[in-house]
């Protein structure tokens, strides 16, 4: 049976182990990441006390914010969310959604609030220490006044970058699916220290992620291509 690599963290994987498993893979994970809330100073509740608005693009950075704070800090607070998964974790927290992006993806976000706001606000967007600022500068340019501390590290354990080379190297793996290009660095730059000849089949999540691939001379599938 062909084999496909997931490279997300474990409870990020249901519905993609389901997806694939029903297009006949065998699915092998190995996170590319582990993730860590930073321990945020004084200043960070500073910022939420300054916003109107929550903007929250990941159920990870949702997770982390609601850990960082009491509810009484944020119980007046709008916030906007990127999809589902998000918009799951603040109903967990006993939050409501204000606003939810039309597509799951920052860019979609960001473009869909400026144009149903138009009154300038404030904004906390707390973010990972690897997220572009993509878009950002728009919402500026419109107004709005954007804050977008640092929450949490995304890193790639020593560990993970081991098992994935002796996955590649004894495991046959057919297939890789990447939702993001910093997991697509990861795994070229732990490909690139083995022998193989022959690159994965590459899946990936979206464009961003698949330009990110053809960049360093590939070709990538789009998922729901697959």
């Amino acid at each position: 049976m062909k084999k496909i690599l997931l490279t997300r963290l474990p409870e990020d994987n249901c519905e993609d182990c389901l997806y694939f498993q029903k297009r006949g893979f065998e699915t092998v994970e190995i996170p590319l990441l582990t993730l860590k809330k930073r321990a945020v100073e004084h200043s960070f509740e500073s910022l939420v006390k300054q916003s109107e608005w929550v903007f929250l693009t990941s159920q990870h950075a949702a997770a982390f914010f609601f850990q960082q704070l009491r509810k009484k800090e944020f119980e007046t607070k709008k916030f906007a969310v990127i999809g589902e998964k998000t918009a799951q974790i603040l109903l967990t927290n006993n939050v409501v959604v204000t606003f939810q992006a039309p597509y799951p993806t920052k860019k979609h976000l960001f473009e869909a609030f400026a144009a149903c706001y138009l009154e300038p606000t404030t904004i906390l967007y707390p973010k990972s220490n690897l997220a572009d600022n993509a878009g950002e500068a728009g919402l500026v340019a419109e107004g709005h006044q954007l804050f977008s501390p640092i929450l949490y590290d995304n890193y790639f354990p020593k560990k993970n970058q081991q098992l994935l080379k002796e996955a590649l190297l004894t495991q046959k793996i057919t297939a890789v699916y990447l939702a993001s290009p910093s997991l697509w660095h990861r795994f070229l730059a732990v490909y690139r220290k083995t022998d193989l000849k022959e690159m994965p089949k590459l899946y990936c999540l979206g464009q961003t992620t698949r330009q990110a691939i053809i960049k360093d001379g590939f070709t990538a599938t789009l998922r729901n291509e697959a």
